[in-house]
């Protein structure tokens, strides 16, 4: 597991957010299902003190992941029992 600190916006006011992933994918999707962040802006990986800055369309992901299962994670672990369509 990860640490991932996210520069973002929240209910109007710029915050740091730490989160924990296995990747920086998991570790977006663990931002978009927080209600209250409206965009991210950077994200450092403190395991190597890389920084990005993040240029995609936050509400637009947001909108992606409604038709995503909540536990897509254990899904793909687990591929003998799901099939993702």
């Amino acid at each position: 597991m990860k640490e991932y600190i996210f520069k973002v916006l929240i209910e109007g006011n710029t915050e740091l957010i730490k989160t924990y992933a296995n990747s920086i994918e998991f570790a977006i999707d663990n931002l978009v299902l927080i209600e209250g962040v409206e965009n991210i802006f950077t994200i450092e990986d403190t395991e190597n003190d890389k920084t990005y800055d993040f240029k995609g369309d936050f509400q637009h992901l947001r909108e992606l992941r409604k038709h995503i299962p909540f536990d897509i994670e254990t899904m793909l672990r687990d591929n003998n029992k799901h099939t993702l369509h």
